[in-house]
């Protein structure tokens, strides 16, 4: 069941019918109708302001589809370090029902910009490891459900496996880097005996990190989890990189963010190993650019907009060219 897609009007009505939001978020309730405007439209929810500040995420795809449910990432929401800046502050949420298919999650807003890959500075990036360092160490993962111990051979196996059995047309296009994309998981094992499971904000590409007078924080937590906090690290780009999502990031600059992420980890009395860090970093953003392959192309495929069709079909290839100079 598909929910109940609220334009401008019908956020705003829902809005004036409930004052508490303003009040639970810190906001004075505002004299007459809520003014409303559209902030974005991603791959799950369509995303409203609401003045003065409260975002209203829509889901545009049944909520069973969700990467995760709207309740759950509330819940995630009131984990990450109130303290630590790094986040929306959640407000309310509704689950559609038999009789009405209304769903949203109410948050406020988060002030600032998605920058270009490329306008990220070393200074930008180092602020953002920082920021996920405060996110690893003090976000709170009582209750929630215990992770597998990591391992990429496996993981691989099974994001292939599943492409293959549900995409067998866009999966074709794994098939020619497959051997060397197993092969450096298989080489990196050893250093997935050391990863020390935390709150993870699961996709920190750029293009969910918004950036507000220098300062970087994350939005659109459907995908956060107890993980690996070198996942979180290894969206920010490295040798292979594609508009919006992945920086261009040489060995100097991926080692630098490392390293402020070390240090802030240090800093909080929760140190972390580089080493093993930077091994798993790598092969993280080896499996996010190579397994993003097959879903740019199935996007593609199913875009009615040309220029949308040309963009991902784009990216996908400028993702496998990245992946070709780098595997070798």
């Amino acid at each position: 069941m598909l929910p109940t897609q609220l334009d401008a009007e019908g956020v705003a009505d829902l809005a004036a019918a409930h004052p508490g939001w303003f009040t639970t978020a810190g906001y004075a309730v505002p004299p007459g109708r809520p003014q409303v405007r559209l902030l974005g439209r991603g791959e799950s929810c369509a995303v409203w302001e609401v003045e003065p500040g409260l975002a209203v995420r829509v889901p545009h795809r049944p909520v069973h589809e969700l990467p995760l449910g709207l309740d759950a990432e509330l819940d995630l929401l009131t984990r990450v370090p109130a303290d630590a800046d790094l986040a929306a502050r959640p407000v309310a949420v509704r689950l559609p029902t038999e009789g009405d298919p209304t769903a949203y999650l109410v948050s406020t807003a988060v002030p600032g910009e998605v920058r270009a890959p490329a306008d990220w500075t070393d200074e930008l990036l180092a602020a953002l490891a920082r920021a996920l360092a405060r996110l690893h160490v003090g976000g709170r993962t009582e209750g929630l459900p215990a992770p597998a111990a990591p391992d990429p051979v496996a993981a691989a196996h099974a994001a292939r496996d599943w492409w293959r059995e549900h995409e067998p047309g866009p999966a074709a296009v794994l098939d020619p880097l497959w051997p060397a994309v197993l092969r450096r998981s298989e080489q990196s094992l050893p250093a997935f005996g050391s990863v020390e499971p935390a709150l993870v904000h699961g996709d920190a590409c750029l293009s969910n990190v918004v950036v507000n007078g220098g300062v970087p924080r994350l939005i659109d937590w459907e995908w956060a989890h107890v993980g690996d906090p070198a996942r979180d690290l290894a969206f920010s780009g490295g040798p292979v990189h594609a508009d919006p999502w992945y920086a261009p990031m040489n060995e100097r600059r991926v080692r630098a963010q490392a390293q402020a992420y070390a240090r802030e980890r240090e800093r909080l009395g929760a140190p972390v190993d580089l080493g093993p860090l930077l091994v798993r970093r790598e092969v993280w953003l080896l499996h996010e650019t190579f397994f993003i392959q097959p879903h740019l192309h199935r996007v593609a495929a199913a875009a009615t907009d040309p220029a949308r069709r040309t963009t991902y079909l784009e990216a996908a290839a400028h993702l496998r060219d990245g992946l070709e100079r780098w595997l070798g």
